[in-house]
């Protein structure tokens, strides 16, 4: 796969996340306030990355701080994926992305990419004006260029935590759409909202609700496949599994801990011979 590695997709992938459950909503709902937000600084979700039932490296996804950005109450939201294992033996991977986020207005202001993978390096940084509507895009050293935006614009990372206050939009059966910028592009991205399901992950099981997104652009996810994405069915809306399908096999991210974030897991049934052992021992005290 050369410098696109296993490691490189989960970017794309949790970015599509973002655009699932950002609502066609947005414009009227513009404007509300931070008390409403379901996430603060000191959340940490943690994924395993695995193909084909190899895990090859794992993701956080942050909230880092609040602060004032030129005027704005933002919240500082990161993404960082590594390889890990023997994979990071023979391609090294260590990504991150960092993206400033208004509490009020729900949008993005800035967001910086970092690629280290291999030998390949690259920044990218896009400064958003919300108000002229425009976005300038800069790559590495080169001149930045500027571009024109949709209201209330996110880029893939804002996406996230934007989709996350949408709670009140979610019903089965929808189409959503979302303006989005990324990679020198504006667009919409229809999603669709499947079903409810109780996913098994390594601490217990969750609720959930799928949702699938129909890509029309490869801005965010450059290569094609079908891809799902499952999200706690509560007011937090945490994503804790991706699945990407590609040509061969599938690409799942799925929690493995988290920290300051509310999941709530339901205990695995205890097994028939567990229930028997208990109840000898119970029988031979007496």
């Amino acid at each position: 796969m050369g410098r696109t590695a296993v490691l490189n997709r989960f970017l794309a992938v949790i970015a599509v996340i973002s655009l699932a459950w950002a609502s066609s909503q947005a414009y009227a709902d513009g404007s509300r306030g931070i008390e409403r937000l379901p996430f603060k600084p000191g959340e940490k979700i943690i994924y395993d990355i695995s193909w084909l039932g190899i895990v090859a490296g794992e993701a956080k996804l942050e909230v880092l701080s609040q602060i004032n950005f030129n005027g704005h109450n933002v919240q500082k939201l990161k993404i960082s994926s590594t390889s890990t294992g023997w994979v990071r033996k023979i391609h090294r991977v260590d990504d991150a992305t960092y993206s400033y986020f208004d509490v009020d207005d729900l949008h993005s202001h800035k967001v910086e990419i970092k690629i280290s993978e291999g030998s390949y390096r690259k920044i990218k940084i896009m400064e958003f004006n919300q108000e002229e509507l425009t976005v300038k895009y800069t790559v590495n050293d080169k001149e930045p260029k500027e571009f024109e935006i949709d209201p209330d614009s996110q880029d893939p990372l804002s996406s996230i935590f934007y989709l996350r206050t949408m709670r009140d939009k979610i019903k089965v059966g929808a189409r959503l759409y979302i303006p989005i910028f990324d990679d020198k592009k504006k667009y919409e991205l229809e999603v669709r909202i499947l079903h409810k399901e109780r996913l098994n992950l390594p601490k217990g099981m969750v609720d959930t609700i799928v949702v699938r997104p129909f890509l029309k652009s490869e801005g965010v996810f450059q290569r094609k496949g079908k891809m799902w994405i499952w999200l706690t069915n509560d007011e937090y809306l945490i994503p804790v599994q991706i699945r990407s399908k590609i040509a061969v096999g599938s690409f799942y991210a799925t929690l493995k801990d988290s920290e300051g974030a509310q999941i709530t897991y339901i205990p695995y049934p205890k097994k028939e011979t567990e229930k028997k052992t208990v109840a000898q021992i119970n029988d031979s005290s007496t």
